[in-house]
This record gives C-alpha cells, sequence and structure tokens, in this order.
C-alpha cells in the first residue's frame, strides 16, 4: 500500500491515463487533496482523515524536528504522521522526507518514478 504526497498527485494525476491508481492499494490525505485539489477526481484513491492522536504526534515530530534546526511543512509532517500511523509507505519527490526519517526509524518512503513502476506489476 502507498500514500501519495501532492507532488506525487500532480505527477501520477498528469499520466492519468495510464490509471497510476489502483483501489485498496493506493490512499492519499485530505491534506494532499486540499492542496491539489484536481486528484479527487480518481476514484481509485482512498482518502485518510486524521484522528486527535495524529495532531498530537504530528507535534511530537514537529518539535523534534525544531530540535535539531530541521523545520519541514507542516502538511508534510502530518503526512507522516500518517504514514507512519498507518504502516504505509509514503511515495514522494520532496528530498526533506529523508530528514523526517531520521526521527521516526519507522517511516518509509518512496520516489513517485518508483511507485509507478511498482503499480504497474498490480492487477
Amino acid at each position: 500500500m502507498w500514500l501519495l504526497d501532492t507532488n506525487a498527485l500532480i505527477q501520477c494525476h498528469k499520466i492519468s491515463g495510464k490509471k497510476p491508481f489502483k483501489k485498496k492499494v493506493t490512499y492519499t490525505t485530505i491534506f494532499s487533496l486540499i492542496e491539489y485539489p484536481l486528484a479527487a477526481t480518481h476514484r481509485e484513491l482512498s482518502i485518510f482523515y486524521p484522528n486527535a492522536l495524529i495532531f498530537k504526534n504530528g507535534l511530537s515530530y514537529a518539535l523534534k524536528l525544531r530540535e535539531k534546526g530541521t523545520a519541514i511543512p507542516t502538511i508534510d509532517i502530518l503526512n507522516g504522521t500518517i504514514a507512519v500511523d498507518k504502516n504505509i509507505c509514503l511515495v514522494t519527490d520532496d528530498a526533506h522526507f529523508e530528514v523526517f526519517k531520521t526521527i521516526e526509524p519507522h517511516f518509509k518512503f518512496i520516489s513517485t518514478q518508483t511507485f509507478i513502476e511498482e503499480i504497474k506489476t498490480i492487477v
């Protein structure tokens, strides 16, 4: 299963004729849909909505990142938090997720290109 960050949604939407989304394996967050609402037209995407624990954990991650002197955008912190909470791989091309990985060893992510290649193998 994969959780698509906003930049991945944009790239995949541009190649939508190739069906880059599959039901029950491709997800995004309400935050990414708000940032890129055109992706909401893809019915194959499932959407995660945050609960109070996501915000609490997101704040904890934000504080850890600040302590390291490496703050990242709020939406990205929340998307990373959801990926960890759901034990799902984030699809993103944002380099700052390397920093997120340093504070959360359970965080997994791959590039959009890797995702596109992997999703082709799903029937």
